[in-house]
């Protein structure tokens, strides 16, 4: 009669491939921040009039602006990098009139700021693509 084999080298051997690409995602991540910015996309004629006057913050250039349904979805760059653009929105927000910022996180180059004003909720994406430039995803939906 014969054993069946032990999975524990199994678990081990996956374990550690998990591992593997779970490095190899932050050093992915690293990336965008030591490379260097190409031609940003080009900015929107005027800036646009988001829901609930919703602020910007400072340096921000809009390229889009589009409606899925009820949300509104703007996309754009600020020439900061992670920290400092996190910082900009969350501040933007917090010194807007009715505006409040519910969460807000970063990672190595992403960062999220979650808000709630003007009968509106939404988030704020922002993704370090480059060495100096920080892209801008905001999405606005009705509370």
């Amino acid at each position: 009669m014969t054993r069946p084999a032990k999975p524990l080298p199994l678990i081990a051997l996956l374990a550690a491939c998990l591992v593997t690409v779970a490095a190899c995602g932050g050093e992915k991540d690293k990336e965008g921040s030591t490379k260097a910015c190409g031609t940003p996309e080009p900015a929107m004629k005027s800036p646009p009039n988001l829901p609930g006057n919703f602020p910007d913050a400072q340096g921000v250039v809009y390229t889009g602006l589009r409606k899925q349904g009820p949300t509104t979805v703007a996309t754009g760059y600020i020439n900061q990098t992670i920290g400092p653009a996190r910082d900009a929105y969350t501040n933007a927000v917090n010194g807007a009139s009715g505006y409040a910022v519910t969460k807000h996180e970063q990672d190595v180059a992403d960062a999220e700021v979650n808000f709630t004003g003007a009968g509106n909720s939404g988030q704020v994406k922002l993704t370090q693509e480059c060495r100096d430039r920080t892209n801008v995803t905001i999405t606005i939906r009705p509370a």
